[in-house]
């Protein structure tokens, strides 16, 4: 038998936070001495990192893992582990085929020993994890710093709070360091993250404050943050990011329902009444304010009339993007014991009737732009030529001509494409 060499193979499914753990794997294997490499048929060890928020996101995960099945025939050295919180909600999986360890969210740090020791079963979890010392590899014009783990909601619907527990702040001076050791690697932008970010407080400093002090290293050209709670905007918040140029103007702001029925059945904690005030407070200190939102159509009870009102917020605040999704039972949340479920065809129907609208509003919204200049950050390469970037909005623009990754250009809009703005370069900034 060929000795292992401690090759590995991450795949990753779900939000920005999977992202960002992968990120942290990776940091902690090659600290082992583990090499990464491109396809999971190089790897002595394949890790699937996945996600439990939403019905797709599983489905998806499970697929990769049948379709590991002959590779797992013809090379049953190869160990396979489930990572993230398809580990932490669903043990049951350590009886799949080609499955031979569960990694939940909180126990990475027993990662890399388990493997090599080929062991088995369910990895266990430390306790109120952060991952503070665990810088991860700057490698990325864009990269993401996760400043809070956990969430301590319970809207019913979701499995968040389950899967990776109560909310954890990091120390504002560990969450500075990390940014730094980014920025000095070549990271230009900057996304904070956290399930519930603007829930952020550690000894008397919260959100506003650690992001102010992050907007103010050196070197940091474009920072964002995701996701925010309409339950727990500061009043200050906005005022922030005003304040500095380098903090883009975009807000994802999930709304999930216009109906406050719903959104009490859901345990979102606020009214479509207070969502509104936030989005006219954030548009009236925030030019050119770039919206998105998360929408879930068909959750238990949802009658007709219900779902009309969600359209209606819809048409209301114009959102420039919204992520929609028809409602998907989470084992072990308050919504799944709901009785008074809609017909999956109904769900099917609304769902595609909001894309619709959704998707008329951005092509609207996006072709505004032409015409327009504005200062770009030069991403990456665009797939079909040409520059990928964003402006100060966190908006995706396609620049043509010659640019430098990393630098500011301002760009005029000539064309939309679709919904995506196309410029030419008129100066570097």
């Amino acid at each position: 038998m060929e000795k292992l060499e401690n090759k590995f193979y991450i795949r990753t499914y779900g939000c920005q936070m999977n992202k960002y753990d992968s990120d942290i794997i990776k940091a902690l294997l090659l600290k082992e001495n583990f090499k990464e490499v491109s396809t999971p048929e190089e790897a002595d060890y394949i890790f699937i990192n996945t996600c439990a928020v939403r019905e797709h996101a599983e489905k998806r995960a499970i697929g990769r893992l049948n379709s590991l099945k002959s590779l797992k025939k013809n090379k049953p050295e190869t160990i396979v582990g489930v990572v993230g919180c398809m580990a932490k909600n669903h043990p049951d999986l350590i009886h799949h085929s080609v499955v031979d360890f569960l990694a939940p969210p909180d126990s990475y740090r027993n990662l890399a020993k388990w493997a090599i020791a080929k062991k088995s079963g369910y990895i266990p979890e430390g306790k109120n994890e952060q991952y503070s010392d665990i810088f991860i590899y700057p490698n990325k014009i864009s990269s993401y710093l996760s400043i809070t783990r956990g969430c301590n909601y319970f809207c019913s619907y979701c499995i968040v709070p389950y899967t990776r527990g109560l909310i954890r702040s990091r120390p504002p001076n560990n969450i500075l360091k990390e940014a730094e050791w980014l920025i000095d690697g070549g990271t230009r932008e900057l996304t904070l993250l956290g399930q519930n970010i603007n829930a952020y407080y550690y000894k008397g400093v919260d959100f506003p404050e650690i992001l102010k002090r992050v907007a103010n290293l050196k070197g940091l050209k474009r920072l964002n943050f995701l996701t925010s709670h309409p339950k727990d905007i500061p009043d200050n918040l906005f005022s922030v990011m005003a304040e500095h140029n380098n903090v883009t103007n975009y807000l994802h702001l999930p709304l999930q329902s216009g109906k406050d029925s719903i959104l009490t059945r859901m345990n979102r904690g606020y009214t479509l009444k207070d969502y509104l005030r936030i989005i006219d407070k954030a548009r009236h200190l925030l030019d050119d304010l770039y919206l998105s939102t998360d929408i879930i159509v068909g959750f238990p009870g949802e009658k007709e009339e219900d779902f009309k009102e969600t359209l209606k917020a819809v048409e209301r605040i114009r959102f420039d993007q919204s992520y929609m999704f028809a409602y998907s039972d989470r084992k072990g949340t308050l919504a799944a014991l709901l009785k008074d479920k809609v017909d999956e065809r109904i769900k099917k129907d609304r769902l595609r009737r909001l894309i619709e609208i959704q998707n008329s509003i951005t092509m609207e919204k996006a072709s505004a732009f032409k015409g327009k200049k504005m200062e770009v950050l030069i991403m990456g390469e665009a797939k079909k030529g040409g520059k990928i970037g964003e402006n100060r909005s966190g908006r995706i623009i396609i620049i043509n001509g010659v640019a430098k990754i990393g630098s500011t250009y301002i760009v005029k809009i000539n064309r939309i494409n679709g919904r995506v703005p196309i410029g030419e370069i008129e100066k570097e900034v």
